[in-house]
């Protein structure tokens, strides 16, 4: 590839400093998602859509030709083993293992990010892990079970394999048996997320680009044939509603009010929660950032190291910016390529001879820089109260949830499941495939949504209890609100409402369950 490796011998050492930094990767990603009790805590609802439609998969539930799910199938197939671990151990058992399982990825990601900036000297492999494993919104999307871990995975490895194969005097075997192997693990990106779609097509470009398109060509077809294998099978199934789920109603999504600045900040870790007011230091800092990378780029650009990674950063960073919806961990999705740029733009920094610390140096720097735009170490998370949750669900009958993570950590999602009951995995998905447009072609708000109120009633208060756990983001309407408690007996069990459905509310002042609960101190 384009990458020029820097002529030194490679130390010995190069795959202990990997390791170390994955290491340190994990802890942070441990700290960062808070712990024990974070492992423990319903903090994100997307991670409980995909375990539960791994669960859901086992007991022949099929995604899309039985419920609605938005993404392709590898997340549901990767989180397979750990639903039939909570199949057997208990479905919290299942989802925390998965969790600690991704924490392992994003410190795999960390090692593969070294080993690629270890081309271009010592220097480069610290300040690449190091900032890898600081990363703000790495640190967040890596501490649970989201999509962009496995897409990063998928690149950093697929390329990886690709530059191995590609080396000045390897082997002719490696190169015959390596480089198909990377469009392998390319290919499996592509069954994560439509985005992933992007930085693949880049990579094969620019491998046709400098080995010949015969070579892109094969490649190309390797990768393609192995996201068709993946996706096929569901595809056969249900033709019609997975291009929908997971093409049309990802493009017909409304866009949201952040500007390109609310994003930028969001992605450098300038600010861990998208849309934040900003205040001036906010602003040079991220000023400051944006300076430091485009100067890291057209170093690395100017010294032809890591041009690819230059380009795959300007093409998912204008994915970002131009993408409908963004949500916290969603920059993730260009932190890899990003943080190679720095790494490779390092490479390039005059350094004097006999300074023996210069990666030392370069790795301390780097760590101040990423502690200051890093999300709190110990943030304020509180553990899912599953054993009084559980206390308040009746002996019989189905539980029902507004995120399915939730049925998870209470242990009820397999036994419904076990008892044929209802659980669509991702009930707020219903509000990007149903429901009237607007003047600009895009679905109305929740809050507006008819057809969304209707389902939200119907759904909850088919089963003999439900859990909300996400009032505010259901968008419920004062009517729905209203008719989900009506008659209904509404306990709130830490940060949990619990409908008892057919029971009689308790005497005394009546409790909205449409209101976020009140925090446990």
């Amino acid at each position: 590839m384009s990458d020029r490796a820097v002529a030194t011998r490679r130390p010995p050492c190069g795959w202990r400093t990997a390791v170390l930094l994955g290491a340190l990767a994990f802890v942070v990603r441990w700290l960062a998602s808070g712990g024990l009790a974070g492992l423990r805590s319903e903090r994100v609802y997307d991670d409980g859509v995909y375990y539960a439609a791994a669960a859901s998969l086992l007991h022949g539930v099929v995604p899309y030709r039985d419920v609605l799910l938005l993404h392709p199938p590898g997340i549901v197939l990767a989180l397979s083993p750990f639903a039939l671990l909570g199949s057997w151990a208990g479905d919290a058992v299942g989802y925390e293992s998965a969790r600690i399982a991704f924490m392992l990825v994003g410190a795999l990601n960390t090692v593969l990010v070294t080993r690629l900036a270890r081309r271009w000297g010592a220097r480069a492999g610290v300040v690449g892990g190091v900032l890898y494993a600081f990363c703000a919104v790495a640190a967040i999307s890596e501490g649970t079970t989201l999509l962009e871990p496995l897409g990063a995975l998928s690149l950093l490895g697929g390329v990886l394999l690709l530059v191995r194969s590609a080396e000045a005097g390897a082997a002719p075997w490696v190169a015959r048996r390596v480089a198909p192997l990377g469009a392998v693990v390319l290919g499996l990106g592509l069954v994560v997320k439509i985005w992933d779609v992007v930085p693949v097509l880049v990579v094969l470009a620019w491998q046709g680009w400098r080995h010949g398109w015969r070579r892109g060509l094969r490649l190309a077809l390797v990768a393609g044939g192995t996201a068709a294998l993946v996706v096929l099978p569901f595809a056969l199934a249900a033709p019609g509603p997975m291009f929908r789920y997971v093409v049309l109603d990802q493009l017909d999504r409304a866009r949201w009010s952040l500007t390109a600045t609310d994003r930028l900040a969001a992605i450098l870790g300038v600010e861990t929660i998208p849309g934040t007011v900003m205040t001036g230091g906010d602003r040079i800092l991220l000023a400051a950032l944006l300076g430091v990378t485009l100067a890291a780029a057209l170093a690395a650009w100017r010294a032809r190291r890591g041009r690819v990674w230059v380009v795959l950063a300007v093409v998912q960073l204008a994915v970002l910016l131009e993408s409908p919806s963004y949500l916290d961990h969603y920059g993730m999705y260009a932190a890899p390529a990003l943080v190679l740029v720095l790494a490779a733009g390092s490479s390039t920094l005059p350094v004097r001879r006999g300074l023996r610390w210069t990666s030392a140096v370069a790795a301390a720097a780097c760590a101040l820089v990423v502690v200051t735009t890093a999300p709190d170490l110990t943030p304020d998370v509180l553990p899912f109260p599953a054993a009084a949750v559980r206390a308040q669900l009746p002996p019989t009958g189905c539980t029902t949830a507004d995120s399915p993570g939730g049925l998870a950590l209470a242990d009820t999602l397999t036994p419904d499941l076990e008892r044929g009951c209802r659980v669509p995995v991702d009930p707020t998905g219903f509000t990007y495939d149903r429901g009237p447009r607007l003047p600009d072609g895009t679905r109305v708000p929740r809050l507006d949504n008819p057809v969304w109120q209707e389902y939200g009633i119907e759904y909850l208060t088919s089963g003999s209890a439900a859990l909300l756990l996400r009032p505010v983001g259901d968008g419920f309407d004062p009517a729905t609100c209203a008719a989900l408690t009506a008659g209904t007996r509404v306990v709130v069990v830490g940060d949990v409402h619990v409908l008892r459905t057919g029971e009689a509310p308790a005497p005394g002042p009546s409790t909205d369950a449409c209101l976020p609960a009140p925090r446990r101190r």
